[in-house]
């Protein structure tokens, strides 16, 4: 019999060289994280979802060296065929779709709280040290920030961890830290700002919003804060971690340097007559009812996405006002019935079969 882990952290990938060394990128920081649970005890596993593997590329599994011993931490590689990418709005041009990969992981995690987690940023060591306490709450959601660092060259890949995560806090550039909301969108105060980074509750809450929501395109955006303000709706509290952070180091392919409004010049005019007369709330149901200004993301730039208004603001002033009918994933998210190659690259002592 299978042990539950207490934490199941969960990240998506692809060998399709989404920045430079990214394969080199993904193992040193595969490892650092394995080191950091395994060192502070905490009985937990990390799940890497391979979405839509790149055919003429090896398996990102496959390019693993050794991550650890056996000690508290399992890892593993679960691979989703190319078949189940095809069909969202943009999937010829990219690879991969985030909401799927996350939500085949967290519907496969065993640990008793799940956290989707880009793999390639670094928790420090205070909020490993508060996760070690093994005592978080059922009823609440867990936030913290993230901190932007710039590393310059390749070299922070040699360092050792403790010089690594000096380095991090020393070359940081930017805090995304709690956002003010506008009082006319009518939602919760919760700290949505870069969410996806660290969003932590357990697998049961997230089972009762379906994980993230259903995307029909492959642009995935605001996922993480319509999950949290679903989770909110759904009776969870908000606890946010001041002291305790996760760092991402920054490349040219972040989604803040990829993502632009786009306005109309009627939409500008209509939205400034609006605003210069005091009339707020009208302007800002108007960008709901009438979706802009839409977003355009580079790279994709055949898609024109919903505004934040019409995809984020909608959803969660429903959920502030704890519309538990309004669902946005099927019953059968994270391709609940579909059989998928898994390989484990780390079994933890505490996971038996």
């Amino acid at each position: 019999m299978i042990a539950q882990p207490y934490l199941s952290i969960v990240g998506w990938a692809r060998n399709d060289g989404y920045t430079p060394n990214y394969a080199k990128r993904l193992e040193h920081a595969l490892g650092f994280l394995v080191r950091q649970l395994d060192r502070h005890k905490i009985p937990s596993e990390v799940i890497v979802v391979e979405w839509n593997p790149p055919p003429d590329r090896p398996l990102l599994s496959e390019e693993m060296g050794s991550l650890a011993v056996a000690g508290q931490v399992t890892v593993r590689f679960i691979v989703v065929p190319p078949k189940h990418h095809e069909g969202p709005q943009g999937w010829q041009t990219r690879g991969m779709h985030v909401n799927n990969a996350a939500n085949v992981g967290m519907r496969r995690a065993r640990g008793r709280f799940v956290t989707p987690k880009a793999l390639d940023t670094f928790y420090s060591e205070q909020l490993v040290s508060r996760l070690a306490q093994l005592n978080l709450d059922d009823g609440c959601v867990y936030r913290c920030d993230r901190l932007d660092a710039r590393m310059g060259d390749e070299s922070w890949l040699e360092l050792p961890d403790e010089g690594l995560l000096a380095q991090l806090a020393h070359n940081t550039v930017q805090r995304h830290g709690r956002l003010t909301h506008s009082i006319d969108w009518k939602m919760r105060d919760l700290h949505t700002n870069a969410c996806g980074d660290f969003l932590l509750m357990t697998a049961e809450r997230w089972a009762e919003i379906r994980g993230y929501q259903k995307d029909a395109s492959v642009l995935c955006l605001d996922s993480d804060s319509i999950a949290l303000h679903a989770a909110a709706a759904h009776g969870a509290s908000e606890i946010h971690w001041l002291d305790e952070c996760i760092y991402k180091v920054v490349h040219g392919n972040t989604h803040a340097q990829r993502t632009a409004t786009v306005w109309k010049d009627w939409q500008l005019r209509l939205d400034g007559h609006l605003l210069g007369r005091k009339r707020r709330e009208l302007a800002m149901s108007l960008r709901v009812w009438l979706d802009y200004p839409r977003r355009r993301v580079r790279g994709l730039e055949e898609i024109l996405a919903p505004s934040i208004e019409r995809n984020f603001v909608a959803k969660a002033a429903r959920y502030a006002r704890n519309d538990l009918s309004f669902v946005t994933n099927d019953a059968d998210w994270g391709l609940a019935n579909e059989t998928l190659s898994e390989r484990t690259v780390l079994r933890a002592t505490w996971d038996s079969q």
